[in-house]
């Protein structure tokens, strides 16, 4: 028998074995938590779609974001990547975006209703300004932001039912500035796509966005770099991007302009270098060189994401260190990507917010977005771009709301707030090698939707070589639109030559006196039909010179006049697509007391096609004759001018009947702002034509020209330098700018 001491030797062997096997089973400790990181993206316009190459170089590294922060463009960019759009996925869509539509705002034509194309036909100043109790108000913005927001929108779709940025798939905060208060906001909530149009809105460019009682503009006024709310939002580490730019030369500030942009970049980059400094020995900065980049060059994207991604490169030793296994990353991918397209059936539809534009009409363009319809954020795009190209409006706002079962489209246009009476003014100067200077200053009101269907009171008075008094009505009959009648009242006196073999014999002044209806018809945005009946007294009074046409002085006449213009061109300078038609139609009888028999039919047809590298060719033929009766002076033929037919000036044929072909070839030289298609081109216009029944009573002979041209569109609008040459030996230099000075045909309309 083993005695107690023995038993208690073995417990105290056996107990020591035991703690000296678990300790040797102890667990290692748990691994330290990662730092959670913070990326914060400063603004820049153009110049920050380098945070995109950043992006890529932190998705290559394996490195997880916790949270977003973003000013301005790092705002777009940082709200896309936090609603769960991938890497490449970013600079796909990104890449993908017509900046020339989206913020120079071509290709808008092609929406416009054709009597908004017609009613700006001529212009050449864009500025539109609003008349309200006696005072003048200008425009929230000298750029539209409906296509911006539209992009927005598209980038940001699988978030549009997600209402705290918190909720995001990487939670964000946008930064904008309160204009009221001169504050900084924080932006945590709300409409994410309105949150970044809010925080891009550059004062004075892009018109502010109201929210909440503030009014709200770029927040790059007061934090560029918001590195102190991305410490606040979750951030142990920061990774901070911006870029920087040469600093510019005395030479360069040489305007006031540009005194006034230099101004706003020393105020942001002030905060932002205060932000930088505020960064800590464990945060990563990332500063971009843009080189001559600048903060409109949108059509330098592509490089401005390969200059990210080298700065980024350039840290990759520093950034490897927040890299994660790739079980890791994969699981953080798939936590924070984006799901499938959600593409809901409406239940219905509401159009809110109106005071004078009729819902109905508005209403109209949503054939495709309707209750009981399946939509995508492409379909509802689609739909608010068609109500944004009627014109009435400064922006439209939409948001989809309801329950997954019963979603509702709710969408808000929003008025023009400087309307709804408009104010136009123009410009046009034209001269020719023989010294003659041609010039015609205009202004324009508009009084839109008088009354429920949209009725449109005009006025116009010009002055200069066609002096223009006008008061008409438009009245559509229909809520659509397509059918309207418009009474016209017009008082016009024009300072004509006229030419016998080439040599100016006299000046005229062909005057109208005339009130008239019309009944038409638009067809779409593309074409319009009118009918109408005029009234009034016509005039041709000898002013210097030897008599060369028929005087007469406030000679009653009664016409009918039937027109057909069918428009699809892309601009009215210098189009490189789409084609026009113009067609007049015109009888005067002895009706209602008029003294004039005649009738006489004036058609045109043009056609642009683009040419690789941005150049277009256009073809173009026209013509007129008088199938009955003689054509009074004032109705007489014109063949002549910088548009009509370079190398003859302003009508120096002039009879009965003409026609007239030709062709103009455009080379793209250079680019003046791309973004908005503003560029130089030299061109070759070659042309025929004959005049019959001249006034100078020469032979109807057939009369070739070529021309060289330098032209183009600017921000004063289409300029116009032609050296022309003609087979009868004759040669013009001539030059127009701004509003085109009317030579006296349909080719008037070819700018």
């Amino acid at each position: 028998m083993f005695n107690k001491t023995w038993w208690s030797a073995v417990a105290v062997f056996v107990g020591s074995a035991l703690l000296c096997a678990a300790g040797a089973q102890e667990p290692a400790p748990a691994p330290a938590p990662r730092p959670r990181i913070g990326l914060v993206l400063a603004g820049g316009g153009a110049k920050g779609a380098a945070h995109i190459g950043v992006i890529h170089v932190l998705d290559e590294l394996h490195i997880p974001v916790d949270c977003v922060v973003g000013t301005s463009m790092g705002a777009l960019v940082g709200a896309t990547f936090a609603s769960g759009v991938s890497a490449p996925e970013l600079e796909r869509a990104v890449l993908a975006i017509d900046w020339k539509r989206t913020v120079g705002g071509q290709g808008q034509r092609d929406r416009m209703p054709i009597e908004r194309k017609l009613t700006q036909l001529t212009y050449s100043i864009p500025l539109e300004v609003g008349l309200q109790h006696g005072s003048v108000r200008l425009p929230g913005g000298l750029i539209a932001t409906q296509e911006i927001e539209q992009s927005i929108r598209t980038l940001v779709a699988s978030a549009r039912y997600t209402h705290s940025f918190d909720d995001l798939p990487i939670p964000f905060r946008a930064i904008a500035t309160d204009m009221v208060a001169g504050e900084m906001v924080v932006l945590d909530g709300g409409d994410l796509a309105e949150a970044m149009r809010a925080s891009m809105a550059l004062p004075g460019v892009f018109s502010p966005v109201e929210m909440d009682g503030k009014v709200l503009s770029d927040g790059g006024i007061t934090r560029n770099l918001p590195i102190d709310i991305a410490r606040k939002l979750c951030a142990d580490v920061v990774i901070a991007v911006w870029m920087s730019s040469p600093a510019p030369t005395a030479s360069d500030l040489s305007s006031s302009l540009s005194l006034v942009t230099r101004s706003l970049d020393v105020m942001i980059a002030a905060n932002e270098r205060a932000q930088i400094a505020s960064l800590a020995a464990g945060d990563i900065g990332i500063e971009v060189p843009m080189g001559d980049i600048g903060s409109g060059s949108f059509e330098r994207v592509p490089e401005a994401i390969e200059l990210g991604r080298k700065a980024a490169e350039a840290r990759r030793s520093d950034l490897a260190r927040f890299a994660v296994p790739d079980d890791v990353y994969q699981a953080w991918l798939k936590k924070v990507g984006k799901g499938e397209e959600d593409k809901p059936v409406l239940a219905d539809v509401r159009i809110v917010g109106l005071q004078r534009v009729n819902v109905d009409y508005v209403r109209a363009e949503l054939q495709q977005v309707a209750p009981g319809k399946a939509v995508s954020a492409d379909d509802i795009a689609g739909a608010i771009e068609r109500i944004y190209a009627l014109g009435d409006f400064e922006r439209v706002d939409y948001d989809v709301t309801g329950p997954p079962e019963a979603r509702v489209l709710v969408i808000t246009p929003v008025e023009k707030g400087w309307g709804p009476n408009f104010l136009r003014f123009d410009l046009g100067l034209a001269a020719n090698e023989g010294g003659d200077m041609f010039a015609i200053l205009r202004a324009d009101h508009d009084r839109t939707w008088v009354n429920s269907l949209g009725g449109h009171w005009h006025n116009a008075l010009q002055v200069g070589r066609q002096s223009v008094a006008r008061t008409d009505f438009y009245q559509p009959l229909d809520v659509r639109q397509r059918f309207f009648v418009q009474p016209i009242a017009q008082a016009e006196d024009d300072y004509e030559d006229i030419f016998t073999d080439g040599d100016r014999a006299a000046r005229y002044i062909l005057r109208q006196r005339y009130g008239q209806v019309d009944l038409g018809m638009n067809f779409g945005t593309v074409a319009q039909l009118r009918l109408g009946v005029r009234t009034g007294s016509k005039g041709a009074e000898l002013d210097t010179g030897a008599a060369a046409l028929p005087e007469f002085t406030r000679t009653p006449d009664t016409t009918v006049e039937l027109r057909a213009l069918f428009d699809t061109r892309d601009t009215l300078a210098l189009p490189t697509r789409g084609m026009l038609v113009n067609a007049h139609y015109a009888h005067s009888e002895t009706w209602f007391g008029g003294q004039f028999d005649y009738s006489l039919f004036e058609a045109l047809v043009g056609r642009a096609f683009g040419v690789g590298g941005g150049n277009s060719l256009t073809l173009l033929a026209g013509g007129g004759y008088a199938p009955s009766g003689e054509l009074p002076a004032t109705e007489l033929f014109k063949v002549g001018g910088i548009r009509t037919f370079p190398g003859l000036r302003p009508g120096e044929l002039r009879g009965t009947s003409y026609w007239s072909a030709g062709t103009r070839y455009a080379w793209r030289l250079a680019d003046i702002q791309p973004l908005f298609g503003q560029a130089l081109y030299a061109g070759i216009r070659l042309q025929a034509t004959q005049m019959r029944g001249r006034v100078d009573s020469l032979p109807a002979d057939t009369l070739y020209g070529i021309a060289g041209t330098l032209g183009g569109r600017t921000p004063v609008g289409p300029f116009l330098f032609s050296i022309g040459w003609v087979n009868d030996g004759s040669w013009q230099l001539q030059f127009s700018i701004g509003r085109p000075v009317a030579e006296g045909s349909l080719f008037d309309d070819l700018q």
